[in-house]
């Protein structure tokens, strides 16, 4: 009853569709449980068992789950409490098995050694940075003790995503069940350890760690739904229609979860959550000595299954304030081309640390969203396109702005990119907030490109600067693929967003429009 309740319990159901392995480190740790509480007889008090079969099944199980998550280790916490607290109890009462229960403690103190040395590799690989990753990311308030149950028991009781009646009475229904029968047995009191040291000790890490998501407690679902079938096993009459009763029971159950179940295997798959689109762009625009900065680990297998033949440099982006700027300027040193790769966030917004200094500190060459992942990518802060200057111009803007840039004269190909460096000085204090425009083409025609948009990526608008104040904007020109050849003027100004008024150059013959330079296109 409890394989078919792990079977169809939407939590289960949910993530076994998951491309992160969360089903594969719950059968790790399940064979860790059954290989250890039954084949090696710890779930009970008997003699110790010598079948290396066994052990090496209980080890390599163990090392795998701990190794694929790392709140699997509190398994490996509840196995050592569990003999540790028989042996202690056998100890405390003078019990005549206590000489066996110590033999069981030495060999589960070898096992653990074994596990320990297997998780030495990952330890040194990816120890640092996972607790880098999770430090980066436990940014919100840790949960209170009453919304980590609540968070926990719904999605183990009616699955991700669930809310409102039906998750409660799911939640409900399945604790009372699992408390029928309050004789507490050996085997009763397995199954509650099993779910409670993980679940206390992972409310307690979650307070330090605040990054914390219910799926990460998957591997309790099978002591969960045992404690469920015993309950419906108690309920039933001894007399009459006992697995009639059962099934009654069962099937309830499974009727609260139909909703949930429905939504898993009905519902239109979220579109969004495609990873293809994206990697498809980077795909085409990338070059061989670009990095490629990402935040969660999985978005590297999405990216390693659909670009396979890839020569991107990759880098974690879980980077404190105070390292993101000396980490990311190392990145520049070896590679003049970044990508950001986020997840749910936009690179221009300051809950993306990474994005944050990039904004204010590189060349932005593009942004933009693929459902719920987006891109963008920044050449380095010192990146030149040749071509452009090293001769610099002149250009005032009114009364208010002066404008001091680089004269292009290139030979460039579609698909390239023209990083601009406008330095602007505060002459007096503009009385509005102007925008910035980079265009490349003929005037007078709509641009065939162009970067528009506040000074420094909207980070230091015109209303704030003060007299005396230079504000280095970085922007960038990228050809499009389908540009044809020929000669094109690159020109800049200032607009009102407002009314899209442009600010007269001097200088430009009563112009409101700067002539920068020339490209000379060629395929």
């Amino acid at each position: 009853l409890a394989a078919a309740f792990v079977a169809l319990a939407p939590m289960q159901v949910y993530y076994a569709r998951e491309a992160k392995s969360y089903a594969l480190t719950s059968a790790c740790a399940l064979l860790s449980a059954y290989a250890w509480g039954r084949k090696l007889g710890y779930a009970s008090v008997r003699s110790p068992s010598r079948n290396s079969r066994w052990w090496i099944v209980y080890v390599l199980s163990t090392a795998a789950a701990v190794g694929s998550h790392y709140y699997l280790g509190l398994l490996v916490l509840w196995q050592g409490l569990w003999v540790i607290g028989s042996v202690g109890l056998a100890l405390v009462r003078k019990s005549p098995t206590r000489r066996e229960l110590l033999t069981r403690l030495g060999q589960w103190l070898l096992a653990a050694a074994a596990i320990a040395l297997l998780l030495i590799p990952w330890t040194l690989a990816l120890f640092q940075t996972t607790v880098r990753g999770v430090t980066g990311v436990s940014r919100a308030d840790a949960l209170s003790l009453w919304n980590y149950l609540g968070q926990v028991i719904r999605e183990f009781s009616a699955g991700p995503g669930t809310e409102g009646t039906i998750a409660w009475i799911a939640g409900t229904v399945l604790v009372i069940l699992s408390s029928v029968g309050t004789r507490v047995s050996g085997k009763r009191a397995f199954l509650l350890t099993w779910i409670i040291v993980p679940l206390v000790a992972a409310y307690f890490v979650q307070t330090a760690y605040s990054f914390f998501r219910p799926r990460f407690l998957l591997y309790l679902g099978p002591a969960c739904y045992l404690l469920v079938s015993r309950g419906i096993v108690a309920l039933r009459p001894q007399r009459h229609l006992p697995t009639a009763t059962a099934v009654v029971l069962a099937v309830l159950v499974i009727g609260l979860w139909a909703p949930s179940l429905a939504h898993i295997y009905i519902a239109p798959v979220n579109e969004t959550e495609d990873p293809r689109p994206v990697i498809a762009h980077i795909r085409a625009k990338a070059q061989p000595d670009d990095a490629l900065v990402y935040v969660y680990i999985w978005q590297t297998g999405y990216l390693f299954s659909y670009y396979p033949q890839n020569e991107l440099a990759f880098y974690r982006a879980y980077y404190t304030p105070q390292t993101v700027g000396p980490e990311l300027t190392s990145i520049f040193a070896s590679h003049p081309r970044l990508w950001l790769l986020s997840y749910l966030v936009a690179a221009e917004s300051t809950q993306n640390l990474s994005a944050t200094w990039l904004e204010a500190e590189a060349y932005k060459a593009e942004s933009s969203w693929y459902g719920n992942h987006h891109l963008a990518q920044y050449l380095a802060p010192d990146y030149q396109t040749e071509g452009v200057g090293p001769e610099k111009g002149m250009a005032f803007f009114g009364e208010q702005i002066e404008l001091r840039y680089p004269l292009v004269n290139a030979r460039l190909s579609p698909g390239d990119e023209i990083a601009l460096p406008l330095r602007w000085w505060a002459l007096a204090t503009p009385d509005e907030d102007y925008q910035v425009f980079v265009h490349l083409g003929t005037p007078g025609v709509p641009p065939l490109a162009q970067n528009d948009g506040p000074p420094q990526n909207g980070l230091s608008p015109t209303s704030t600067w003060v007299i005396g104040q230079e504000v280095l904007d970085r922007r960038v020109l990228l050809l499009p693929d389908t540009l044809p050849p020929g000669r094109y003027a690159v020109t800049a100004g200032l607009y009102r967003l407002s009314d899209g008024s442009r600010l007269p150059v001097s200088g430009a013959d009563g112009q409101n429009i700067l002539t920068i330079g020339y490209v000379e296109v060629e395929h």
